[in-house]
Formats: C-alpha cells, structure tokens, sequence
C-alpha cells in the first residue's frame, strides 16, 4: 500500500463517491476507480459496496481506521519538519453557526492579518458534526456548544454568556410569548434543549418551532414579527437598544451557556494553532479551562 493509495481510498470513504472523489483530489475518475481496485486486488477483500454511491463493507471500515492513523502521521510528520517559530502552512477551525456570527470573523482577520503565511479556513456545522471532523484530524480546532467527554479530545478554552428570551418590543410581558413559534436551531442545539427544559418546567407544551440553522436569520426573523428566540444576551444588545426587539430574563441554569475550542490530544500543536489559541484568549471572553486535578494540588 502506498499513502497516495490511501488517501484515494479515504476520499472516496468520505464522498461516498468516486466521481466527488475525484472532483476533491483533483484527479480524473478512472484514475479513482483504477487506484481503488488496485488497492482491493492487493488486499484481496472488497472494500467498498458499489450500490447507489460507494459504501465501506466492514473490512473497509476497518481499512479506514488505520488509513487515517497512517494518513494522519505523515502529515503530522511533515507539519513536524515544517513547523517553526514563524506560524505557517495550513490551519483549519471549525465552529458552529452562531459561534461563527458572534466572535470568529474579528478574530480570524486580526490572525490574518498577524500571520499572513497561514492558509486559514474555516467551517461551519453542528457541534457533533464538528467534534467528527476534530476526531479524524479533518480539523485543528473547533468551538462547540457542548463539553465533549471522549479522552481523545481536549478543551483548551471555554467561555459562557447568557441566553436570553427575545420578541417583538410591543410584548410587555413573557406570557405572551408562549403562543408563538420560537425560531430556534434544529432538534440537538443545546440553546433548544435548555430552552424547553426552562418551558416544560413551567408547565408550557404545545410548543411550536421555526427551524433556522443561521442566528442572523432568527433574530430578523423575531424582528419581523414571525415569533420569539431564544439567543445570546450579546447577539441582540444593539437591536434592543434600536427598540427593534424586546429581551427577558430567565433563571441562569437554563440561561447559561458555554462555549467550547476542542482539538485532538494526538494532533501536533504546531505554532500557527499555538498562536490561534493564543490569539482567541486575549481578544475575546474565551479563558483556559483549570481541571478538578490542578484545583485538587492548589
């Protein structure tokens, strides 16, 4: 097996599909398909099921496995060689959508800005979604809604704001806010989860949902009149004080929320993510997170 080998072999896991396989690396199909049958006749076991797209057999799951740890440490390898005091190559930061609203696109610039030698991407997605990507070394860093336990993954930073109740300004009081549709994220948003927690608490049901996936769009969308939210105190500071929306308070344990910037235990920190985690603890909320160990020894 040869690393190029593998790593047509993971495109193709990944895509589901030789021709976006193809399209990702950038090589003509037949090549795919060619490096794909060489590596099964090597192997002698099928790796893929061809039926409606390429899915992985349980030998090829088990292929993948190792593809990436190989895959994985040759990069590391290279970024190893590579890496100096001077914050350079490739660094990709993951975040899900209101994260990305809310404090990503000042702090990228300034990093930019700093440390022009880096070629900086950035994507989006829920936080399971995200915390994939960080486990199969798709991602240097990622900042998630949610603590993520698995002894793979470490938390480097952490930062909490409050959430709050938002509707259209003429609604003096929060009872008239239940009988409208609340524009939230879909099934599995933590500010979702929190909110009905606080609502079913309080005897409310029948609840209605909107489904944005995009904290602009629900908070134009509460300014339009098409119901309430359920957001962060920062996102909305400036339009309350416009008197184009109208916020309410709810107790801190279903108010606060947390923020998460992950990577993976076993990735090099090379300095362009030194530098990046650096960069997000002075120049926003974000602090470094003290374990119950240190605590412990203090």
């Amino acid at each position: 097996m040869e690393s190029n080998e593998l790593r047509i072999f993971r495109a193709v896991a990944q895509e589901g599909s030789i021709t976006k396989a193809a399209q990702a690396l950038g090589y003509v199909q037949s090549n795919v398909t060619a490096r794909v049958q060489q590596l099964e006749t090597e192997l002698k076991t099928q790796l893929f099921y061809r039926q409606r797209g390429m899915v992985l057999t349980p030998t090829g799951e088990k292929l993948l496995c190792y593809a990436e740890q190989i895959l994985h440490l040759l990069d590391e390898a290279k970024k190893a060689m590579n890496d100096s005091l001077e914050p350079s190559g490739r660094l990709s930061i993951g975040a899900n959508q209101t994260v990305s609203t809310l404090n990503l696109p000042q702090v990228l610039a300034q990093y930019h800005k700093a440390y022009p030698k880096v070629d900086l991407s950035l994507t989006t997605g829920s936080t399971d979604e995200l915390v994939h990507k960080i486990l199969h070394f798709q991602l240097d860093g990622a900042f998630v809604k949610a603590s993520v336990k698995d002894d793979n993954i470490v938390e480097e930073l952490v930062s909490e704001e409050t959430l709050v109740l938002i509707t259209s300004p003429e609604d003096l009081d929060m009872k008239t806010i239940y009988s409208k549709p609340f524009l939230m994220s879909t099934v599995g948003c933590p500010n979702r989860d929190q909110l009905e927690s606080w609502l079913k608490a309080n005897a409310i049901n029948n609840l209605r949902f909107m489904e944005f996936n995009n904290l602009d769009a629900i908070i134009s969308g509460v300014i339009a009149g098409l119901g309430a939210s359920f957001v962060p105190q920062s996102a909305i500071e400036k339009h309350e004080k416009l008197g184009l929306l109208r916020s309410f308070s709810i107790p801190k344990q279903y108010s606060s929320a947390k923020t998460f910037l992950i990577r993976h235990r076993a990735a090099l920190m090379t300095s362009a993510l030194d530098k990046f985690i650096e960069m997000v603890e002075t120049s926003t909320p974000y602090h470094p997170i003290v374990s119950l160990d240190l605590l412990k020894t203090q």
